[in-house]
């Protein structure tokens, strides 16, 4: 075989893993198994957890979003297998240290594809006004220019003060 072809099954083997993750993370309601996370499950012949083991798991993960984690291990471990037995007969196209580095590569792939889903399923989730504020505390003139005031905030929601009330115009909290 050439290297060529295991180009192309590398390259299908990397497609096949960022679907399987994109769709993981995407599962709504978090922890829940939707039609798209369900087709993965049977391709990768999965079990879906019940109910209360998938709470379990979720919680347990401490996970903000996605599928629950023993579910996407087990996937992953199936993929990794499925790849390992696709890739093997075209080993003979590959260098010595070539062959190596993809032997090592495909023994890794399992633990290093779920502790990437792990991150980012278990990413906290920015309040309202997160973003806005980085974004101002990044402009060019933040840092030059000494403050002349500043801007209020509500305690309980983060929003800025819009008005001289200091009752929050977005959750009635005090600012």
């Amino acid at each position: 075989m050439s290297a060529e072809a295991f180009l192309r099954a590398w390259g299908a083997l990397t497609g096949d893993l960022s679907s399987l993750v994109d769709t993981a993370l995407a599962v709504e309601p978090p922890g829940g198994c939707d039609e798209a996370w369900a087709a993965w499950l049977s391709r990768c012949g999965v079990a879906p957890l019940d109910d209360d083991e998938r709470l379990a798991d979720f919680s347990r993960a401490a996970q903000t979003k996605g599928a629950p984690l023993s579910e996407v291990r087990a996937c992953l471990d199936a993929l990794a297998r499925e790849a390992t037995a696709r890739l093997a007969p075209l080993h003979t196209g590959l260098t010595p240290p070539q062959a190596a580095l993809v032997d090592e590569s495909l023994a890794q792939l399992s633990s290093t594809a779920l502790e990437s889903y792990r991150v980012k399923a278990t990413e906290k989730k920015r309040r309202m006004f997160g973003h806005a504020k980085q974004a101002a505390a990044q402009h060019r003139y933040s840092q030059q220019a000494a403050a002349k005031g500043y801007v209020l905030g509500c305690g309980a929601c983060g929003a800025p003060r819009l008005s001289d009330s200091f009752t929050c115009a977005f959750c009635g909290g005090t600012l």
